[in-house]
């Protein structure tokens, strides 16, 4: 007896196992492939890591083509041995410093080796930069990076790039309520590790789906990638939909995202906890970098609205908040490095001045708001000549000079 369903089936399933491979060779053939879809395998100490090895383009928020090295951070192969004469930093950071919005070579901790090479506080030594930024890294999952993976590369100097906007939430589980990310807590006056996230739920079924062959095919397969990139797009579109729905500040030229509580001095417990942890990971850093025989300091990155190019957008948002200025957070971070004793360089002043006086765009892309979210190539260059000129030529020459 015939089965026409039978035959009908399997031509169906020939015909779309066929288109299924054919928009995979398209794919490939075009060269597209999707970052995000890789970056995020789940890490027992630090919540979770790029997959060494990997390489993916990320076109959401600027372009570039991304790889991550044998390490597991984007930059280019180091050697864990120091080279003699080099003089080495190590750059910690999240999606500011691991930059997957412009290309390796357009990051400011690339341009701030080119500068510092140039640098009489070299001494003739070969300044060497390496990456440990990560997307989405809070400070206290960028102090285990340090205390696990940095100082097998025996650096002489750890600049810590600290982001004003969301830093401070992410230090906090009351305000972050990420279930994949170890938090610090205090117990009595010691900070301890609060690793809860590796009994949650979600972090237990990411590392199930990690342990299986079916996360392997995500990372070979760019239609999976395709599929990836088509759900983060409608799920972006959607977060800061709603969040701009949710906030007066969004009538301002400000990421939604953006909790703009951080501009002023907390009164909430909750922020003022946040406040108290984040300073206490900070000490903990220098600690950790001075029994080690290095030196730290502190770069404290900008947000758009902190360097709108327009003065009276800028006057306008800050009547809103009810604020004189919208640096509390870096000088905060900046008198703290000075009761501490590691120096402290805030960039959004300077470069507030120069996009001002340029009529410059720092944050932004083409294919993405101008002024919200990430530092474009302008951002990441003006980042670099500020830090270095700080070092060569400015407050912190002799300090540079000395090491």
């Amino acid at each position: 007896m015939s089965r026409p369903w039978l035959l009908r089936l399997v031509l169906v399933t020939i015909s779309v196992g066929v288109a299924l491979a054919l928009a995979e060779l398209a794919l490939r053939a075009s060269g597209f492939s999707y970052y995000w879809a890789l970056y995020k395998r789940p890490d027992p100490v630090r919540g979770w890591a790029p997959p060494p090895g990997t390489e993916g383009w990320q076109r959401l928020e600027g372009r570039a083509l991304v790889h991550i090295n044998s390490a597991g951070f984007r930059d280019r192969e180091h050697t864990a041995d120091k080279p003699l004469e080099t003089l080495r930093i190590a750059v910690l950071g999240d999606s500011f410093t691991e930059a997957v919005q412009v290309p390796l070579e357009n990051t400011f901790w690339s341009l701030l080796e080119q500068r510092l090479r140039d640098c009489a506080g070299a001494r003739e030594r070969r300044v060497e930069v390496i990456n440990f930024g990560v997307s989405g890294y809070s400070t206290a999952q960028e102090l285990l990076t340090l205390r696990t993976r940095v100082w097998s590369f025996t650096p002489d100097l750890v600049l810590l790039a600290f982001f004003v906007a969301n830093d401070l939430v992410e230090n906090s589980r009351t305000l972050d309520h990420d279930p994949l990310r170890p938090y610090f807590v205090y117990a009595g006056d010691r900070l301890v590790l609060d690793d809860a996230y590796l009994r949650s739920d979600a972090y237990r079924r990411r590392d199930a789906w990690y342990g299986r062959a079916a996360s392997r095919l995500v990372e070979n397969s760019r239609l999976l990638q395709a599929a990836y990139r088509a759900i983060d797009v409608i799920r972006v579109r959607r977060q800061l939909g709603s969040a701009a729905a949710a906030k007066d500040a969004h009538a301002f030229p400000v990421d939604p995202r953006l909790d703009v509580r951080v501009f002023r001095e907390p009164t909430d417990p909750d922020w003022i906890q946040a406040w108290t942890v984040t300073e206490g990971l900070l000490k903990e850093m220098q600690g950790d970098t001075l029994s080690h025989g290095a030196r730290f300091f502190v770069v404290t990155l900008s947000t758009g609205i902190q360097v709108h190019p327009d003065p009276e957008v800028r006057a306008r948002f800050q009547e809103f908040l009810g604020v004189d200025h919208l640096f509390y957070p870096d000088r905060r971070i900046r008198d703290l490095g000075s009761r501490e004793g590691f120096p402290v360089i805030n960039l959004a002043p300077g470069m507030q001045l120069a996009s001002s006086f340029y009529g410059l765009w720092l944050h932004g892309f083409d294919n993405s708001r101008p002024g919200i979210g990430h530092w474009n190539e302008a951002g990441h260059a003006m980042a670099a000549d500020q830090i270095a000129d700080t070092l060569c030529r400015g407050e912190l020459s002799e300090w540079w000079q000395s090491l």
